[in-house]
C-alpha cells in the first residue's frame, strides 16, 4: 500500500489519456488534480501563482507525492517546494522538431525548466523506453538524435517505463461489415497545415488518398474542417467523436494509419488494433515495438512508402488478414489500465 492517502496529479491540459489516469488512480487513492495551463504564454506568472496556491493546499492535505503528465514549467514548483515528483514523459517532452514547430526541447526556456525538473525528480516515467533516447531517421523535421536523456546531459534520475493502458472490453470489433480497402487515422486537434497536421502525417494521407482512388480514407478529430480544401472524393473528415462512435468507426475499417513524425505510446493506434484494424505506422519510438510483425512499419516519410504499405496489406488473403486482426488485438490486450496503475502505484510506494 502507498504510505499516503492523497496524491496530486498535475498536467498542462486534460487530454484523454490524462483523464484515464486520474479516473483509474482515483479508484485506489484520493487524487487532487490541477490543470496548469490556463491560456497563452503571457499568463505564465498567473499560472505559477495558481499552482503555488494549489500546492500549498495539497501540502495542508498531507500530499507528498506529485504525479505530473509531461515535463515543463508545471514541474518546477513542486520540485522547489520539496514534493516527490514523478514525471510521465509522453512524447512532446522528449523531442525537438523545430521545422514543424513541435517538441518542448526546441524552446530554450522550456528546455531549462524541463532539465531542472528531470534532474530533481524522484522518478521519470516514460510511456515507452525509447523516449529516453531514440533516432529520428523517418523525417527531416528535426535532428536525428532525440530523447529527454539526449537533451539533458548527464541525467542520472531513475527511469521506469510504464506504458499506457487500455480496456479491451471497451475496444473490440462491433457487429457489422468491415469495409475492404478502408483506412482510418485519428489526429485529434489537427487543423490544416498546423503542427499536428504534419506530425500525424495528414499531408501524406491526403496525397495517398489521391494515389489510391479505389480506397476509402477517414480522418478523425479534425478542427476547423472548412480549412481543408480540394480534398479527394474518397476522403472523409470527422471532428471529435465519442469513444463509442470511434469504436464503430475502427470496426468498419480495415487499416489503422499512424504515419507520424513523433509519438509517445499512441492511444488511437492501440485502440484501433484492439478493434481488429491492421496497423501501418512509421518507424518512430514505440510504434515498431507495438506493431512488431503485425501490419507494416514504414521507414521513410514518403507517399510511395505509405501507398506500398497499404496496398501490400490489402492484397493479403482474407485468411491472412483475419489472422493479423486477431494478432493485433492480442498484441494490445496485455496493456491494461489495471496493469498501468499497478506499476505506477508500486513506483510511488518505493520512493
Amino acid at each position: 500500500m502507498l504510505p499516503m492517502s492523497t496524491i496530486a496529479y498535475i498536467y498542462p491540459k486534460r487530454f484523454y489519456f490524462v483523464a484515464k489516469d486520474i479516473e483509474a488512480l482515483s479508484i485506489r487513492t484520493k487524487v487532487l488534480e490541477h490543470r496548469f495551463n490556463s491560456g497563452g504564454a503571457w499568463l505564465l506568472p498567473i499560472d505559477l501563482l495558481r499552482q503555488l496556491f494549489f500546492l500549498i493546499k495539497a501540502r495542508i492535505h498531507g500530499v507528498r507525492h506529485v504525479v505530473a503528465h509531461f515535463a515543463g514549467y508545471h514541474t518546477v514548483l513542486p520540485t522547489l517546494l520539496g514534493f516527490k515528483i514523478y514525471i510521465i514523459v509522453a512524447g512532446s517532452d522528449a523531442c525537438s522538431f523545430p521545422q514543424m514547430n513541435y517538441g518542448s526541447f526546441r524552446k530554450p526556456w522550456m528546455r531549462r525548466a524541463m532539465a531542472f525538473s528531470f534532474r530533481r525528480a524522484a522518478c521519470i516515467l516514460p510511456v515507452d523506453p525509447s523516449l529516453e533516447r531514440f533516432e529520428n531517421t523517418f523525417s527531416g523535421f528535426g535532428p536525428v538524435r532525440q530523447g529527454y536523456a539526449h537533451f539533458v546531459h548527464g541525467l542520472k534520475t531513475r527511469s521506469v517505463p510504464i506504458p499506457y493502458g487500455f480496456e479491451p472490453e471497451q475496444w473490440k470489433t462491433q457487429e457489422g461489415a468491415r469495409a475492404p480497402r478502408s483506412c482510418i487515422c485519428v489526429a485529434f486537434g489537427s487543423a490544416f497545415e498546423d503542427p499536428v497536421y504534419f506530425r500525424k502525417g495528414i499531408d501524406l494521407i491526403i496525397a495517398t488518398a489521391q494515389q489510391l482512388p479505389t480506397y476509402q480514407f477517414t480522418l478523425i478529430g479534425l478542427v476547423k474542417k472548412e480549412g481543408f480544401k480540394k480534398l479527394p472524393s474518397n476522403l472523409r473528415l470527422f471532428g471529435r467523436v465519442e469513444p463509442s462512435e470511434l469504436n464503430k468507426l475502427f470496426s468498419s475499417h480495415s487499416i489503422v494509419l499512424q504515419p507520424s513524425v513523433m509519438e509517445g505510446f499512441p492511444n488511437a493506434l492501440c485502440e484501433g488494433m484492439l478493434c481488429g484494424c491492421i496497423p501501418v505506422v512509421s518507424n518512430m519510438t514505440s510504434m515498431p515495438g507495438i506493431v512488431e510483425d503485425i501490419g507494416t512499419v514504414i521507414k521513410e516519410r514518403s507517399v510511395s512508402a505509405l501507398v506500398n504499405a497499404i496496398t501490400s496489406n490489402e492484397n493479403r488473403s482474407p485468411v491472412k488478414q483475419n489472422e493479423l486482426r486477431i494478432a493485433a488485438r492480442d498484441r494490445i490486450k496485455p496493456f491494461t489500465m489495471e496493469r498501468r496503475i499497478d506499476l505506477l502505484m508500486r513506483v510511488l510506494a518505493e520512493t
